[in-house]
C-alpha cells in the first residue's frame, strides 16, 4: 500500500525566513509520520535529523503538530538560535 498524504491539508509557514510546509504520511491510516519540506530563497534545506528519532502519532493532527514543532527546533539549532537561549549548551 503506498503511503497516503494529502497536501490540501499541509501546513505551510514562515519561521525566521525559512518557508516549511508540513504534512503527514500514514501506511495504514493510524501510525502516522510528520513530513518536514524547507526552502530558503526558493532553495530547498536539508534538515539534519535522523529519521528513526520520529515517532509515530495516533492522528494526522498530532504528526502535523509534532512536525511544526520538530522543524522549529531542527532550524533553531541549524542557525545556532539553541545554543543562545541556553548557555549551558555552550562549549
Amino acid at each position: 500500500m503506498n503511503p497516503s498524504r494529502s497536501s490540501t491539508e499541509d501546513q505551510c509557514y514562515e519561521y525566521h525566513g525559512y518557508t516549511v510546509t508540513v504534512g503527514a504520511t500514514s501506511q495504514d491510516g493510524e501510525n502516522w509520520l510528520p513530513a518536514i519540506d524547507v526552502e530558503r530563497d526558493g532553495q530547498r534545506v536539508e534538515l539534519d535529523a535522523p529519521e528513526s528519532a520520529v515517532p509515530y502519532w495516533a492522528t494526522r493532527a498530532e504528526a502535523l503538530r509534532a512536525g511544526i514543532e520538530r522543524a522549529r527546533y531542527l532550524l533553531d539549532g541549524r542557525d545556532g538560535l539553541l545554543d543562545e537561549r541556553n548557555p549551558a549548551r555552550r562549549g
